[in-house]
């Protein structure tokens, strides 16, 4: 972030022995994000010292004058800062502007005696939420809040009746360009693990409406954050209603099965297509062009595969002539009466390539400047070895994950081969699903090294797939991640080090050595390519147990503190019971007895503390996430009765081979 040398002048004061003598200023037509981040500086400015600070329309301030570089107000002798936020009148008369900033920049500035917090807002509609990102960012950096988590617990607020800050000039634009990370939340996966636990959609808003709750505004914690701004890309899969609309009438469109069919009803929103079907190729050119006729001036539309299910990639020989022999070996599976088998073959990308091509050169035909939006994923995120991309598609490199240092490696070298030959490329991991069933984990500089490495090779923007909301467990990735994501030039050690010096004081010397110990353990076992989960062994736990404890002994009677360690330790318990269940199921699996009134009653009490979480810490692990990926096939597998069974297995839900396999 750059910050120009300081200007001459005193500090200035904000608010003095409880009473605030300063007013907040606004144009007299705000931004959305000039109101908003108003409302928010002067909420937390009440939260910190007891001070209501008002705001006020620029016309509200009759007879204020600027002299000397001061602004003056002959009527109010008793306010001696003036807070602009949002650019405006007196802004442009202190020559102050934020036509130098791009999409999304910040100006956090002293003049005179007015402290100016501003962005472009909507001269920039790709991120038009500067002037809030000015807000958060002046009150962590100058007023030490923090937003650890979502919800009040998660919230770091420092109480002061005297609040004075420094001369500053600071002036910001973010790298990059689009900073999303995609948030979990109800869906149907999350009914099935609704479901599962006996509970219902209106519990599940209930608790998250609960949980999110914060004493006075706040913004949702991804925009406190600065994720934000957009590319303008439409991407995602993009024939999730292919098979019902054509099933029927065109079943030469789809793959063909190990049984001879083109069958897709197991999974019809996920089917699979027949990539050389020229035929299917006009028709979604056509549809294609049509999707740009409505749009009203976008021109971006996606051509994704859909995401994969049950059903196999085409087979058919005109698929497999579009597959070069040399390229990358994969692993692909097909099922035929009912036995499913995995066998040898080769990346997909070639022919996904081709079937990209053919769609862009017969849309450009009528939008020569559309944009396509593809993935590189699954058995198709290798670079092509046989055709170029056409120049008018864009790339989501859907790949990275720290299973294995060997996976992350080839993920790079991947995205050298995409960066190479696509116009454009943006980062579309499912990287934040990691561990995904909640085990405790930090990769965070690993994380940071790749997000750099991407950005310094052609990325415009990001999609992290996506926050799990496991924040007892993995909180410390997503608040990093997010920090380095508008901000990469950051510190990850710094970073760690603030996180628990603000959430943790005087404990925070011992949360740093637990948290630099789980990233040790995880580096470990990605390494040897180890099941993270079932490496958590009694002893590991112990260890990291003992840490917790020295941590709750530091923190003394800071009963907020406590509150946040005791938070990170339910986070723990989790991941020694998810260790413990998985080694059972890697014992059965391996035809080694497993004693099965053991598995019973950790499924019990595993089943009472997801609901305990559920209800009391909601945002502690997403254990309707858990429920639907894998709380069937526990039971299945130890022949335990579930209270509620309307879930599919795991193996139905795991999408293309990406989902986290079971020992």
């Amino acid at each position: 972030m750059h910050r120009k040398s300081a200007n001459e002048g005193t500090d200035l004061t904000l608010i003095s022995n409880g009473k605030a003598l300063c007013v907040i200023v606004v144009p007299d037509a705000p931004s959305p994000a000039t109101e908003e981040g108003a409302k928010i500086l002067s909420d937390h400015l009440f939260q910190i010292s007891g001070a209501k600070v008002d705001i006020v329309k620029e016309s509200g301030l009759e007879g204020a004058l600027i002299q000397d570089g001061k602004m003056v107000l002959p009527t109010r002798d008793d306010i001696q800062t003036f807070i602009l936020v949002g650019e405006g009148n007196f802004t442009q008369r202190l020559g102050v502007t934020s036509k130098n900033l791009g999409p999304g920049g910040i100006i956090i500035k002293t003049s005179g005696n007015a402290l100016i917090l501003l962005g472009p807002d909507e001269n920039t509609p790709s991120d038009p939420w500067g002037t809030g990102y000015a807000v958060t960012q002046f009150l962590e950096d100058y007023l030490g809040i923090r937003y650890l988590w979502p919800g009040e617990s998660g919230k770091v607020v420092p109480k002061s009746q005297n609040i004075q800050i420094p001369a500053l000039d600071v002036e910001f634009t973010p790298p990059i360009r689009q900073r999303h990370f995609r948030s979990v939340g109800y869906d149907e996966r999350a009914q099935m693990g609704l479901d599962y636990l006996g509970l219902t959609k209106d519990d599940y808003f209930k608790m998250r409406e609960a949980f999110e709750a914060t004493e006075l505004r706040t913004p949702i914690w991804f925009t406190w954050h600065r994720l934000g701004g957009r590319i303008d890309l439409n991407g995602g899969h993009a024939y999730k209603d292919y098979w019902d609309k054509y099933g029927e009438e065109h079943p030469e469109w789809f793959a063909l099965q190990a049984d001879g069919t083109r069958d897709q009803s197991a999974a019809p929103d996920r089917a699979r297509l027949c990539k050389s079907n020229l035929e299917l190729i006009n028709a979604i050119a056509q549809e294609k062009i049509e999707e740009l006729d409505r749009s009203g001036g976008k021109k971006s539309v996606s051509i994704s595969p859909n995401d994969g299910g049950p059903p196999m990639y085409c087979m058919c020989p005109k698929c497999k002539e579009l597959d070069p022999p040399e390229a990358s070996k994969v692993k692909l599976w097909e099922t035929l009466n009912g036995k499913r088998r995995s066998f040898d073959y080769v990346s997909l990308s070639d022919r996904m390539v081709y079937f990209y091509n053919a769609i862009a050169e017969k849309v450009t035909e009528k939008y020569p400047d559309a944009i396509l939006v593809a993935y590189a994923y699954s058995r198709y995120k290798t670079p092509p070895v046989r055709y170029d991309l056409h120049p008018n598609i864009v790339i989501g490199f859907a790949s990275m994950n720290y299973e294995g240092e060997n996976g992350r490696t080839e993920c790079l070298d991947n995205w050298d081969g995409w960066a190479s030959i696509a116009s454009q490329i943006f980062w579309r991991p499912n990287l934040l699903w990691f561990r995904n069933e909640g085990s405790a984990s930090v990769f965070i500089h690993r994380a940071a090294e790749d997000l750099r490495y991407f950005l310094g090779n052609r990325m415009i923007g990001t999609d992290q797939d996506c926050c799990m909301h496991h924040w007892a467990t993995q909180g410390l990735n997503y608040y990093i991640f997010a920090k380095l994501h508008w901000n990469p030039a950051l510190h990850v050690d710094k970073l760690i080090n603030d996180y628990c010096q603000s959430g943790f004081g005087s404990a925070w010397k011992e949360m740093k050595i637990y948290f630099t110990r789980m990233e040790q353990l995880c580096d470990m076992w990605a390494l040897k390519e180890m099941n993270l989960p079932m490496s958590y062994t009694p002893e590991v736990v112990d260890e990291l147990r003992g840490m917790l404890e020295d941590a709750r002994e530091a923190a003394g009677d800071d009963e907020e503190v406590i509150k946040r360690i005791g938070f990170l330790s339910l986070g723990l318990d989790w991941t020694a019971m998810e260790g413990e269940l998985q080694r059972m199921v890697r014992d059965f699996n391996t035809g080694k007895e497993v004693d099965k009134g053991k598995a019973h009653d950790l499924l019990e009490q595993r089943y009472e503390i997801m609901h305990d979480i559920f209800k009391n810490n909601h945002y502690a692990i997403n254990v309707t996430a858990w429920s639907w990926l894998y709380g069937r096939r526990f039971a299945d597998i130890f022949d335990w009765k579930v209270p509620n069974a309307s879930v599919l297995s795991a193996e139905e839900n795991i999408a293309d081979g990406e989902g986290i396999p079971m020992g």
